[in-house]
């Protein structure tokens, strides 16, 4: 054996100790990700509903739009079905909370897309490294127990092909729990993903629903869609309310007075009843009702009416530019 075998022979009986330490740290790793694996498999058998899904989203929406984030968030945080789902919704929490980018829910869900290719990656390359693995371990002690068969050195020689055979089985192990692991996964995160989308689908898309997936009753009227409910969460039912102004009235606020019955012309206008504490009771009931229209009867002398000077009001409340007839209400000057 000249000195460039001889380099090669120390150099592989070296790399035995790296090798027989890779496959142990590589056993180990491929065994907790089988633990993990089973976990998620518990989970979503434990607690994943296309269903509950759905009607959490819907409140969560609706609480977006009555102005209740914290009863919407309680809502996202209870999918925990999934460790790449929790994570996913943590974020976008987050951003609901902070930032409030309108794209931001989007570039989120590629980001966990590439979050699980790289979860993937730990045991795809474990797929490959094991029976690698196991061959550097099965090819290294060959030479020295061919060593030892040729110099009849019988202990040498089983004790590397123990070692050999032992490192073959343990990187074949490796390889096949790796690849039984990738498989699972690939299908559980293409369903994560599926109902992340669906998810915000369901919470920033549209209200739009199509008629034919409802039950026609035997009368020929379509059911109609149950209300959204949800339970307002502490945070929320102790923020202060707004206090909504009433509307604007259709009648006008100054009553003008009516015409007797029969036409016979306008009443004569009387003095209304003041209070004593100088606001006036026009309108209002003993019972409390407030202020109506139903009682036009206001005293309005010329001196007192500040819309006196704008002329005598036309009844038919025309503007037709065309003279009047004789004895007629002239029109507004």
């Amino acid at each position: 054996m000249n000195d460039l075998q001889q380099l090669i022979y120390d150099i592989a009986r070296i790399l035995l100790w790296p090798v027989l330490i890779a496959a142990i740290v590589c056993l180990v790793w491929v065994l907790i990700e089988l633990g993990v694996l089973l976990y998620e498999l518990w989970l979503r058998f434990r607690y994943r509903d296309l269903d509950a899904l759905e009607v959490r989203a819907l409140r969560a929406r609706k609480a977006f739009r009555d102005g209740k984030p914290r009863t919407a968030y309680r809502y996202l945080q209870e999918n925990n079905y999934s460790l790449v789902v929790v994570r996913f919704l943590y974020d976008l929490i987050r951003n609901y909370q902070t930032e409030r980018l309108a794209a931001k829910p989007l570039k989120l869900l590629q980001e966990y897309e590439f979050y699980t290719i790289k979860r993937l990656e730990r045991t795809r390359i474990l797929v490959r490294i094991g029976p690698m693995l196991g061959l550097m371990g099965t090819l290294i002690p060959l030479a020295p127990a061919l060593v030892g068969l040729a110099s009849g050195d019988v202990e040498a020689l089983s004790e590397n092909l123990i070692t050999a055979f032992s490192v073959t089985v343990i990187g074949l192990l490796i390889g096949g729990m790796a690849f039984l692991v990738s498989i699972v996964r690939d299908r559980l995160y293409s369903q994560d993903i599926s109902d992340m989308e669906y998810l915000l689908e369901l919470l920033e898309g549209s209200d739009v629903r199509l008629r034919s997936g409802r039950r026609l009753s035997k009368t020929g009227v379509w059911d109609s869609e149950e209300p959204i409910e949800y339970e307002v969460a502490d945070e929320d039912a102790e923020r202060a309310t707004i206090v909504t102004l009433p509307e604007t009235p259709d009648e006008p606020l100054l009553p003008v007075a009516a015409t007797q019955a029969g036409g016979a012309g306008p009443r004569s206008p009387q003095r209304a009843p003041v209070s004593p504490a100088g606001m006036s009771t026009v309108g209002r009931t003993d019972e409390g009702d407030g202020l109506t229209f139903d009682d036009p009867s206001m005293d309005w002398s010329r001196d007192d009416d500040p819309f006196a000077g704008l002329g005598p009001v036309d009844p038919e409340g025309t503007d037709d530019p065309k003279p009047r007839g004789a004895g007629g209400p002239s029109r507004r000057r």
